[in-house]
């Protein structure tokens, strides 16, 4: 059993060792601003994405060297041995000689001339996939700094909640004094005693678990942004200007239409379904090339006897081509086409709608946040002054311990509420903006 203390002591020790040192981390006070710096500089799902912007370019200059010739060159050098001559029966019926050494070179060239658009039309299709990642890139953007932006709203508002349950815990270890002194006195009995001693205790719980949070939330922060250095940032939330004055909701709708990338990205997608779908017509035309080639051969072997000199070539001509099968599979190919181009546009509809969700949400959400805080900021200034005459009635013997925990509560949980909705405010405010695709 003794073991057993010490053993839960050092793990006790260590936990509140482990805490200690987290609350020692250096502070980095920093702005929503200073935190999208961060993330276009450091983060990686940023990163990514502009990397796949710099892939599709690349795919442009690779599909533009189509247009170029074909241009190839063959060099050969052998061993020509000497020609043995058999009768119908394989019995040896005369040997040549042959000069020994062989050498062949060929160049050839070739031009595409027509070849119904392809070419064109790949290039277009590239540069549509480029103009895809883009907005890929924006949207991706957009995306992890309203991902970044809610762990720093959480962050600062769990950083307040600490304070508020710190100040509140100061009143609960003076008011468990001051019950304490009564209990002294005889003026009040342990059960009075014991209930201060438990929301006393309940506080110190709930500030564990919010410190717990901090570090938790500070981590994934720290990480999203890119920063090495182990410090624990603080939100500033100072300059953030989150009023939207008179806009109303088909604003900011309308506003949303233009700017969101998810937008944009469904047209993309639309033109490059119709542009495979033109790729796939311009298959069912014929192509013509321009060639030209040289060839150089040793020994000629076509002379009788054989001579040791070389004998040339050269041709230059038009190639016209037409692949007959394009005439009964394409026709599949060009209805699974016109299905990717319904799909597409069915997509865009459904984007959509899911941005004028979005817009509803924020813009109501933002809207009640707004109205809930000027009422919260009645109820706290009310509970504050309950909780005061309440405190002044239990000095006097006025109030049970059980009024005056219940007027704790009520304050603290008014501050809370506070605290929740000043937070809603800005954070549905930047939601507002990335729906609009002004983040």
């Amino acid at each position: 059993m003794k073991y057993i203390n010490k053993t839960n002591l050092l793990l006790l020790s260590l936990f509140i060792l482990q805490i200690t040192v987290a609350q020692e981390l250096p502070e980095r006070k920093m702005t929503i601003q200073q935190l999208a710096d961060s993330l276009v500089a450091k983060n990686i799902q940023i990163k990514l994405a502009d990397v796949s912007v710099k892939l599709a370019d690349a795919r442009i200059g690779d599909v533009k060297m189509n247009r170029l010739p074909d241009i190839g060159a063959d060099m050969n050098a052998m061993y020509l041995s000497d020609v043995t001559i058999y009768d119908k029966h394989w019995s040896q019926f005369q040997k040549v000689d042959l000069p020994n050494f062989g050498h062949q070179f060929t160049l050839s060239a070739k031009q595409l001339i027509y070849g119904g658009g392809r070419i064109t039309k790949g290039i277009e299709l590239a540069e549509l996939s480029k103009n895809l990642a883009e907005n890929q890139f924006t949207d991706v953007g957009l995306g992890v700094k309203l991902n970044a932006a809610e762990l720093y709203l959480n962050l600062y508002n769990l950083q307040n909640q600490k304070e508020i349950l710190l100040n509140n815990e100061i009143l609960a270890n003076e008011r468990l004094k001051n019950v304490k002194l009564f209990f002294d006195q005889n003026m009040v009995t342990k059960n009075e005693v014991l209930r201060a001693e438990v929301l006393r205790r309940q506080l110190e719980q709930n500030i564990l678990q919010i410190q717990n949070s901090i570090e938790i939330t500070n981590k994934n922060l720290l990480l999203y942004a890119g920063l090495r250095e182990e410090v624990l940032i603080v939100p500033d939330v100072s300059n953030i200007n989150h009023q939207i004055r008179e806009q109303d909701e088909a604003y900011f709708l309308e506003l949303a239409y233009k700017n969101n990338p998810q937008l944009s990205i469904s047209d993309i997608q639309i033109a490059m379904s119709k542009k495979n779908l033109e790729l796939t017509k311009a298959e069912n035309m014929p192509t013509l090339a321009a060639f030209s080639g040289y060839n150089a051969s040793r020994p000629m072997t076509s002379a009788v006897p054989a001579l040791d000199f070389y004998s040339t070539t050269y041709q230059v001509g038009l190639n016209l081509s037409y692949n007959f099968e394009t005439l009964y599979k394409n026709g599949k190919k060009v209805l699974v086409d016109k299905v990717l181009i319904e799909q597409a546009e069915l997509a865009k509809i459904a984007v959509m709608q899911q941005i004028e969700t979005q817009v509803n949400a924020a813009y109501k959400n933002y809207r009640q946040a707004v109205m809930q805080t000027e009422v919260s900021a009645i109820n706290e200034k009310a509970a504050d002054e309950n909780y005061r005459i309440t405190e002044l009635k239990y000095k006097n013997q006025l109030v049970t311990i059980t009024e005056i925990i219940d007027a704790s509560n009520t304050k603290l949980q008014a501050e809370l509420q506070t605290l929740d909705d000043r937070t809603a405010i800005i954070l549905n405010y930047i939601k507002l903006l990335r729906v609009t695709g002004q983040l």
